[in-house]
């Protein structure tokens, strides 16, 4: 006859907890593969946003974050809004940018997720427009709907037609990555627009910017003095010059050395540079 089990004999009770804890994420990992299905065009959707571009978008609310007089009440949870906002709004610009210029990558860039026909061009519209909507609600959440509404009206109108002017395109463009800075301003105090500091770093990082901008106008072309590789680079520089901002913030010491986290992006963003093409 076969004696009972004793205490030595049953595994211990954290392995069990283990092993069913294991069984239960194994069953809802294929659950959950089975009701939502993976995306047909992932490196599509990527290069649709550049990734690459996406990361010198955080530096732009932290240094208006920074750069605002002293934080009021939650800055960090207002912070944590305002961020989400204005990558989906760089976003949204992105898709809108590739839907506005869709005859000429047609001729020029084949290649490109529109044109290719890997994402259709009604789906990036429909995707550009649920982005807009929900960097508003973050940014009303945050305290920054004032901020959000001229910049959603700036990267509109850019891609709608200034873009095709030599002096207006460039300066809108401009103005959508200082309103981006803005935007961090407005989450960290209600009053920044009285402060000195979010105004002085919108206009060197718009103006920047701009420069960028006007600089990129042929890319395209055989014989550009600025090819998209260059153009790139010079993107890549965004992360230093945001983090050179924060840390000029010294009225929020030591926080404003929070900046310098910003600067392993840059490494990050030209690997990934060598994959997704930033420009």
């Amino acid at each position: 006859m076969t004696p009972p089990p004793t205490s030595a004999d049953r595994p211990p009770r954290r392995r069990q907890w283990f092993a069913f804890l294991r069984e239960k994420a194994i069953e809802a990992y294929y659950l959950v593969e089975d009701v939502v299905p993976r995306p047909a065009h992932g490196n599509a959707w990527l290069r649709l946003f550049r990734l690459p571009n996406l990361l010198t978008v955080p530096g732009d609310v932290l240094a208006g974050f920074l750069l605002a007089p002293a934080a009021s009440s939650a800055p960090g949870s207002r912070f944590l809004l305002a961020l989400p906002a204005g990558l989906l709004l760089y976003a949204a610009g992105l898709a809108l940018n590739d839907l506005f210029d869709y005859a000429e990558d047609l001729r020029d860039r084949p290649d490109r997720p529109l044109p290719s026909g890997a994402i259709a061009r009604e789906t990036a519209a429909a995707v550009a427009l649920v982005f807009i909507w929900i960097a508003g609600f973050f940014a009303a959440f945050g305290g920054a709907l004032a901020v959000v509404v001229p910049l959603v009206f700036c990267v509109v109108v850019y891609n709608v037609g200034l873009k095709r002017h030599a002096v207006l395109g460039p300066l809108f463009m401009g103005a959508c990555r200082a309103g981006n800075l803005l935007l961090g301003a407005a989450a960290a105090n209600g009053v920044w627009f009285a402060a000195p500091g979010p105004w002085l770093g919108a206009l060197v990082l718009g103006l920047y910017v701009a420069g960028v901008t006007r600089l990129a106008r042929n890319e395209t072309a055989p014989d550009a003095k600025f090819p998209p590789e260059r153009i790139g680079r010079l993107l890549g520089l965004l992360i230093p010059l945001q983090a050179l901002l924060g840390i000029a913030a010294i009225h929020r010491f030591p926080a404003n050395l929070l900046a310098l986290a910003l600067l392993p992006l840059a490494p990050l963003r030209r690997r990934l540079a060598q994959r997704y093409p930033p420009s």
